[in-house]
Formats: C-alpha cells, structure tokens, sequence
C-alpha cells in the first residue's frame, strides 16, 4: 500500500513544459472568441440574452447578472463584452487566471438565461476553462510570462503535469459516455450502422444536399461502426498512452502496442471524426473546440518535438 500510495502522488506530482496546455488555452479562447463574434455579427446578442421586451430569454432572474446589471439588452450586451474581453485575456496570455474564471462565469450566466441556446460544447468548455485557472498554462507564450521575465522572476521551465492529466480524462470520459448514450439502432449491426448517413441526410444539420450521400453510402455504414468503435474504446487510450510513455520497459503488449501505433490511430480517428463533422455538417463551433483540447493526448517530448520541427523551419527560412 505504502509503495501505490507513493506512486500515486508521484503521478500526480510530475512536472512537464508548459507547451500543450498554452496551445489549448490559446486555441480553444480563439474557438470561443469567434462565436462570440458570430453571434454579434448575426445580430442575436439581445434576442439570446435579453428578457422581453428587447429578446427571448427564460431564465436568469435570480443570478448576480440580473441583480447587478438587470435583464434588458443593455445587459446582455455588457455580457457579451465581458465575456469577449476575457477571452481575448485568456488567448493573449494577460491575466490568464482571472481571464478564464471571468469567461466561465459569463458563460455560465449566459446558460442561465438561455438554456435553449446552451450546448454540450459549452458545458465542457467550462469546465476546462476552470481547470486552465487552475494550472500554468500561462508560463509559455503570454504576456503574463513576458511581464514576469521584464520583472525578473521568470516563469518556470517547468509546470504541474496534473491538469492536463484531468482535460485528458475530461476528453476519455466525454467520448466515452458519447458511446453509451448512443442507443438507437442505427449505431449498431442491428440498424445497419446507418446512423451516419441520416445525419448528413438531415436538412437542419447537413450542409450539403443529401443526393451525395448515395455513392458512398458503405463508406458511412463503415464510418459509423468506426465511430461506435472509437468512442466506446476510448478508455483503452489511458493503456496507450501509458505503453507509450514508458516503451523502454519490457512487455508483449506493450510492445505490439506501441509497434502497430494504436495509439495514433485512436488520435487519427478523433481529428478525423471532428474534421468530417466541420466538412459535412454545422454543428458550431463543437468539431473545432474539441481539435483544440487535443494536445493534451501528446507526450510532453512529442509536443517538444513539434516546437523542434518549427525552430528548424525557422532557421531554414532565415537562412
């Protein structure tokens, strides 16, 4: 027991660079900011958030929102702002932590005054934005970390591994309780995998006329048992990545594993299940958000990598 309860708080204590959660913050903050701005240019800031007379909103009497601010256009777009401001604080990297707790906060008021308009999409990206409050992500690429080096305490080279850890079982969990709650036929043999192919056939949801769908039809049957495959096979990433992680010890499994790539390709079936999603059918802004919590499924050496490939790049231009 003495040995598992060291190990665990071994785990839990590790410390990698800051790279892939400064990705994710950047890039999911950019996905979020342009909703925002899409539902401005479309004119629905006060039609979403506003109670009536000047929208269409249900809820939200009780909040702070609605006691500091009312519950008339004017708060919904003051709303709006905040909710934009402190993105573009949690992209640029300045005033990281208040940035995200301020957006999921907004965000969560927002919720409370049009639960119609609310998405899974955005209940995950709260979360995740708590957690990035709660981690350094802002020690790589921000100007919290500028304004710290000008002041003489730079930040650490190192950070807690722990919160990529947690978006990273965040991500398992959300595909595979997405399984789960696939109950229909369609999904299974017993429907013949057709589930795909009435989803690009749906004229709320496809973007394309489904007169295409014809031709590749096997190609969707086979795209939906994929899919069925990958989200209820989710758990096994934790396996992977771990067989991935330490593949210089000894093992049959571990090996086979790590030889045929399983990993990668559970990762190459995630990009392109939400790539599709983009291409095919318009769901918002979900497809882009969940590509942008992605680089907590890499290994802190293969995002390194990545930054390596890109100096190279650099220095090969500059030459």
């Amino acid at each position: 027991m003495i040995r598992l309860w060291r190990a665990w708080v071994a785990l839990w204590d590790r410390r990698e660079p800051p790279t892939a959660l400064a990705i994710v913050r950047i890039a999911l903050a950019i996905v979020l900011l342009y909703d925002q701005i899409a539902v401005w240019r479309l004119g629905l800031v006060e039609p979403l958030w506003a109670r009536p007379p000047d929208g269409y909103a249900t809820g939200g009497d009780e909040l702070w929102a609605a006691r500091w601010l009312g519950t008339d256009g004017g708060s919904a777009l003051a709303l709006w702002w905040a909710q934009a401001i402190a993105l573009v604080c949690v992209a640029t990297g300045t005033l990281t932590r208040a940035g995200c707790v301020v957006a999921a906060l907004v965000s969560a008021q927002l919720a409370h005054r049009a639960p119609d308009a609310d998405r899974g999409i955005d209940d995950l990206v709260r979360i995740v934005l708590l957690v990035l409050a709660l981690s350094r992500s802002h020690a790589a690429w921000s100007v919290d970390a500028w304004v710290l080096r000008k002041l003489g305490r730079p930040p650490p080279a190192e950070i807690p591994a722990w919160p990529r850890y947690l978006l990273f079982l965040q991500l398992i969990w959300v595909y595979f309780s997405g399984g789960h709650n696939k109950t229909g036929d369609e999904w299974f043999p017993a429907g013949g995998f057709t589930a795909l192919a009435n989803a690009l056939a749906d004229p709320h949801f496809a973007r394309w006329d489904p007169g295409w769908i014809g031709p590749i039809y096997p190609l969707t049957r086979a795209a939906t048992a994929a899919t069925m495959a990958f989200e209820l096979g989710a758990p096994l990433m934790l396996l992977f990545t771990y067989y991935a992680a330490t593949a210089d010890r000894p093992g049959r499994l571990r090996r086979w594993c790590n030889r045929l790539r399983l990993r990668w390709i559970w990762i190459g079936l995630g990009a392109s299940f939400h790539l599709g999603i983009a291409l095919t059918l318009r769901l918002g802004i979900f497809p882009a958000a969940m590509l942008a919590l992605y680089p907590v499924l890499l290994l802190p050496r293969e995002v390194e990598g990545l930054q390596g490939i890109a100096r190279v790049r650099r220095r090969i231009r500059r030459s």
